[in-house]
């Protein structure tokens, strides 16, 4: 029997990765599609929502989702601060994946990040790199955020304390607590992102390259057919993996 997946976002660059791929599997069916012309018909039969919309459509899709009490998977980055805490307050009522990255491989890359920043400690400056075609209107993309905060977490530092996106006003040295941004915009990259740990005489780097958009998609429709099982609540990516 096929999983009745709800894709909002249809008409995005993953939106049609999504629709293609389930396409080619009978183990998935696309419901229904919502873009900005046309949302959700109110009763569709639906086993789960894929959404990789924009920010401004966040509120609606969550409202649909709690009211139909439908397991949501969010890859839409950008959100500010009060979209996360309503995603927060949804899942109390549904459960929810909500995470910047959908590749396999950079959820590895977030464990190893982790890692080395417990291992290498507080005698390595570490910076993080990342590369989007030139169409990506958020910057920092989602990904480097996420990596930052993860690092952050495993130095037991508050991120927003210690995150530095811009150096062209400053005039002193680096202070070894600080998570520096990079990002670049052009092209048609689909995403490269960089973490450097740098001490003297020697650095590490972990670095990710994503050379198709549909790693995404498949990483997105894993998580929604093991997400449909659980409880309310929020769920990491990287333990749908491991189910």
């Amino acid at each position: 029997m096929s999983l009745e997946i709800l894709i909002s976002g249809a008409n995005g660059t993953i939106g049609r990765a999504l629709v293609q791929l389930i396409d080619e599997d009978d183990h998935y069916r696309v419901a229904d599609r919502a873009t900005r012309q046309k949302f959700f018909e109110p009763d569709i039969d639906a086993d789960v929502i894929i959404d990789f919309s924009n920010p401004d459509f966040l509120d609606r899709i969550l409202a649909y989702a709690v009211r139909r009490h439908l397991p949501l998977v969010i890859g839409t980055t950008g959100l500010n601060q009060q979209q996360s805490e309503s995603i927060r307050q949804a899942s109390q009522r549904i459960a929810i994946c909500h995470a910047a990255n959908f590749s396999r491989g950079v959820t590895v890359l977030s464990h190893l990040a982790d890692q080395a920043a417990r291992m290498l400690g507080s005698g390595f400056d570490v910076e993080i790199g990342e590369m989007h075609h030139r169409r990506k209107l958020d910057a920092p993309s989602g990904t480097a955020l996420a990596l930052g905060k993860v690092i952050a977490g495993a130095r037991g530092a508050e991120h927003d304390d210690r995150a530095v996106f811009d150096r062209s006003q400053r005039r002193h040295a680096r202070e070894h607590a600080e998570i520096g941004y990079q990002a670049v915009r052009g092209g048609d990259v689909v995403g490269e992102h960089t973490v450097f740990f740098l001490a003297d005489g020697e650095r590490v780097e972990l670095t990710h390259r994503a050379t198709d958009r549909r790693i995404f998609a498949r990483g997105a429709l894993q998580a929604a057919a093991r997400i449909i099982d659980r409880p309310p609540g929020l769920v990491e990516f990287a333990d749908l993996l491991l189910d």
